[in-house]
């Protein structure tokens, strides 16, 4: 038996089972309620909690097979390149995402074991796992030349600085200044990053590529994108908070739906951390 716990960032202590806290539950709750939500599977399971080390050594140290896997983080940094680590070990599909970040406390690592991450790994048979991945922001605009000061520091893009870029992009498109949801940048397999400007510099929630595809959503299809994903009783979908805030109005869903802080984005065959993705998992019985 496998049961999953996701709760609004207040309601952390009342969870019980394998989870990660919120921004608000899709069709339930927004974030102002302390809430839970349980989804139960008879599929057999193995949880791993702890430092990315304890966690990799963990699966690797697993004598089953493991048919798929859902994997939350505690906010530490390091998601890609743990991903990258992780597709070394496992071949099957991967979903999940960053816990929320409750924003009057600042608390994070919320999850199972309050390590950097946790991982649970369905070793059921008997069940069929199929993970789905959606980039919303549909027009690629140009595939750009990005240079970075560190993984999740964007210096310039073609040559531009990278805030004097992104200004003038905008701009273009009738966006307000500080609207880096409609606008932003994916890598060359349409996972897409988060960007932000505090102090000034172009910060991005995941790790950047020397390639980066421009890309942009109207704001008109994003309600119903969204929704469309979403409308699916047998999955569990994990989205970004940073879409959900693009709503115009709360997401109709029967899904286990969720608004998370990062994405893990079934990709090819693999999975990465992205941000401004929909991502789900839909298990049912053989």
């Amino acid at each position: 038996m496998t049961k999953l716990c996701f709760t609004t960032t207040g309601a952390w202590d009342q969870a019980d089972g394998f989870g990660c806290a919120s921004l608000g539950l899709a069709g339930i709750c927004g974030n102002e309620e302390n809430r839970t939500v349980t989804r139960e599977y008879g599929a057999e399971s193995v949880t791993i909690t702890g430092t990315y080390a304890d966690v990799l050594a963990g699966v690797q140290a697993i004598k089953k097979p493991v048919y798929a896997a859902i994997v939350v983080f505690g906010n530490v940094g390091g998601e890609n390149a743990f991903m990258e680590k992780l597709c070394g070990i496992l071949t099957c599909p991967i979903v999940g995402g960053g816990a929320a970040i409750d924003g009057p406390t600042g608390r994070k690592g919320l999850i199972p074991g309050g390590g950097e991450a946790a991982i649970l790994l369905f070793t059921d048979e008997r069940y069929t796992y199929t993970a789905q991945t959606l980039c919303i922001h549909d027009q690629v605009l140009k595939i750009c030349d990005v240079t970075t000061e560190d993984p999740r520091t964007v210096a310039a893009i073609d040559g531009v600085p990278a805030v004097e870029f992104l200004a003038a992009k905008r701009a273009e498109l009738g966006l307000a200044p500080t609207d880096f949801e409609h606008l932003t940048i994916s890598d060359l397999d349409d996972v897409n990053a988060h960007l932000s400007c505090p102090e000034g510099k172009i910060k991005s929630g995941r790790d950047v590529c020397k390639q980066m595809k421009l890309r942009y959503v109207a704001h008109e299809k994003v309600y119903d994108t969204m929704r469309a994903f979403y409308a699916d009783p047998d999955a569990i979908v994990f989205g970004c908070a940073g879409l959900s805030g693009l709503l115009d109005k709360p997401l109709d869903t029967a899904s286990l739906g969720l608004f998370l802080f990062g994405e893990v984005c079934a990709v090819d065959g693999k999975a990465e951390f992205g941000n401004l993705m929909l991502s789900k998992l839909k298990i049912t019985e053989k």
